[in-house]
């Protein structure tokens, strides 16, 4: 998981700069802990925030605007709400997406990112996190998986909606 502003889109890093810089003039002491993640990182962590071990929430991979390198996490040493607050509505002033209005005060977005964000709650764990649990815990499982007839992408896609097409696309081969 990249932490460097230089892995966002060239538009947002003078202003992710600019509000780190402000936070620090303010004896804040930011660090940014999560620029731009890889797809895979993006699923790792949306797994952890299923399983509730992630403290703010996670988008499901490929909806994600780090996916795209539209958007920063920045925390600061104290972790006071207000100042994340603070900062949150400088990053509004100037025409930014905070994420402290859907719960999850350490993101800045930049403003404008296409993918809808249908919901901040996960849904309900259904047929594909327990699936994805079991295989982690038995490797050789997503092998024996491939050989029930009955698993088939009708019953996953409407278990996981979430996925939509990009998951349909990852079955069929595409």
């Amino acid at each position: 998981m990249a932490a460097s502003l230089n892995a966002l889109i060239p538009e947002l890093v003078p202003f992710a700069r600019a509000l780190v810089d402000l936070a620090g003039r303010a004896g804040l002491q930011p660090r940014v802990t999560s620029t731009r993640r890889s797809h895979a990182e993006q699923t790792r962590l949306y797994r952890r925030f299923l399983a509730g071990n992630q403290k703010y929430p996670v988008a499901p991979p490929g909806s994600s605007a780090h996916e795209y390198g539209y958007a920063f996490d920045m925390v600061t040493t104290a972790m006071d709400p207000q100042d994340l607050k603070d900062l949150g509505q400088v990053w509004e002033s100037w025409g930014g997406v905070w994420g402290g209005e859907f719960r999850d005060p350490i993101h800045f977005e930049y403003p404008g990112f296409s993918v809808a964000r249908t919901s901040v709650d996960p849904p309900s764990p259904g047929f594909l996190e327990r699936l994805h649990a079991l295989t982690e815990e038995h490797p050789y499982l997503s092998f024996l998986l491939g050989f029930v007839p009955y698993v088939g992408e009708a019953e996953i896609i409407a278990e996981a909606a979430f996925y939509g097409k990009k998951f349909a696309e990852y079955l069929r081969g595409n």
